[in-house]
């Protein structure tokens, strides 16, 4: 048996009818750049977060620059963001595209930010003479970060919070679903998120009409709206009406494919449960989508050959963390090691994970993972 990663062909049979119905409105109307489309499918993505306002853009990247640059006061040449270096490089990209420094903080046992390590960081940060302007946290593998104390602590300190999304839409925590929560949210629909374009795609999630106007402008060359003016130095940075067509149609099938994924999980649960040397991600119940089903071992270079001889994908998550990138090493505080991400960089394997998977394929990769501890 073969067992893919990510099975983007499933998905596609199970709505090919109704996104190519769609996609066939755009062709013919010839429209293809913002328009009714994006409009339409800004209004979805607000409801489905939980947000005032949703600003369609070019790419996940992109929606992190757009808000680092929009919220509040806007990040600044030389302004600190505290973040994570477990995560996609483009969260940290982003921070540096839009003039601030990263100063990474270590994570928890949910491999999300530990706000213990975001208060020293930020500590840290101001003691060099740095001016911290936001936190960035990351809902890593489809579960929310500790929001709750995360806000709490930016409140006390006057920091924005930037929401990195990418892999995480309809996560929830107790104070709501990520991208609502902090003053911005970031969403990636690259094809292979849990809501995905047929390309790249992005989006900006806000409560803040000031904040959403403001990326509005800067997505589109900063451009003041119904004028030939440009305000400021922005990017062409705009939703394609094609994209936006298929996720709005995507986008009803968000939570079923949300609970298909939850039963996954709970499925690789009983399956693996009580094998020595292999550790399980930690649970969250409804609140975690399980963009990745994430398991931690010693072995896990071996255990990820013995799988693919079997015919079975995975992926390290993140063999190298940001802060060993040659780009981005040079933002790395010696003074703060970062234990739990190298640690977390060392074990961490990603087993085949979609809303299609099948019993009997995960039965298969489930053998394969006992037969390797055995």
């Amino acid at each position: 048996m073969k067992v893919p990663l990510v099975d983007l062909a499933a998905q596609h049979a199970a709505i090919r009818d109704e996104v190519m119905a769609a996609a066939e409105r755009v062709i013919e109307r010839q429209a293809f750049v913002l328009g009714e489309p994006v409009a339409q499918f800004e209004r979805t993505l607000a409801e489905l977060v939980g947000a005032r306002h949703a600003v369609g853009v070019a790419s996940g990247t992109d929606a992190l620059v757009l808000a680092l640059r929009a919220v509040g006061l806007g990040v600044e040449v030389g302004d600190a963001v505290i973040t994570t270096a477990l995560t996609f490089v483009a969260s940290v990209e982003a921070i540096v595209a839009a003039g601030g420094r990263p100063v990474f903080a270590d994570v928890d046992e949910t491999l999300t930010l530990d706000v213990a390590s975001v208060e020293a960081a930020v500590e840290r940060a101001r003691r060099d003479g740095l001016r911290v302007r936001a936190i960035l946290p990351v809902h890593l593998f489809g579960r929310a970060a500790n929001m709750e104390a995360l806000v709490a602590l930016a409140r006390r300190e006057s920091l924005a919070i930037v929401e990195d999304a990418a892999q995480a839409i309809g996560a929830r925590c107790a104070l709501g679903a990520v991208g609502s929560i902090g003053d911005v949210g970031c969403f990636s629909f690259f094809p292979s998120k849990n809501l995905g374009a047929w390309g790249d795609g992005g989006a900006v999630t806000t409560n803040d009409a000031r904040v959403a106007d403001r990326v509005r402008s800067l997505r589109e060359h900063g451009k003041v709206a119904g004028e030939e003016t440009f305000a400021e130095p922005g990017m062409n940075s705009r939703l394609d009406a094609l994209q936006a067509a298929v996720l709005d149609v995507k986008a009803r099938h968000l939570e079923a494919w949300s609970r298909a994924r939850r039963n996954a999980a709970g499925r690789y649960r009983e399956l693996l449960g009580g094998i020595t040397g292999l550790e399980l991600p930690a649970e969250a119940g409804a609140a975690h989508v399980h963009h990745v089903f994430a398991v931690r071992t010693a072995k896990r270079d071996a255990l990820a050959e013995h799988l693919a001889a079997r015919g079975v994908a995975t992926r390290a998550y993140y063999a190298s963390p940001v802060h060993r990138q040659p780009a981005y090493a040079r933002f790395h505080d010696e003074r703060a090691p970062l234990a739990r991400t190298d640690a977390a960089s060392r074990e961490i394997l990603a087993l085949p994970m979609f809303a299609e998977i099948t019993a009997e394929q995960q039965a298969y990769v489930a053998e394969g993972v006992r037969a390797f501890f055995a």
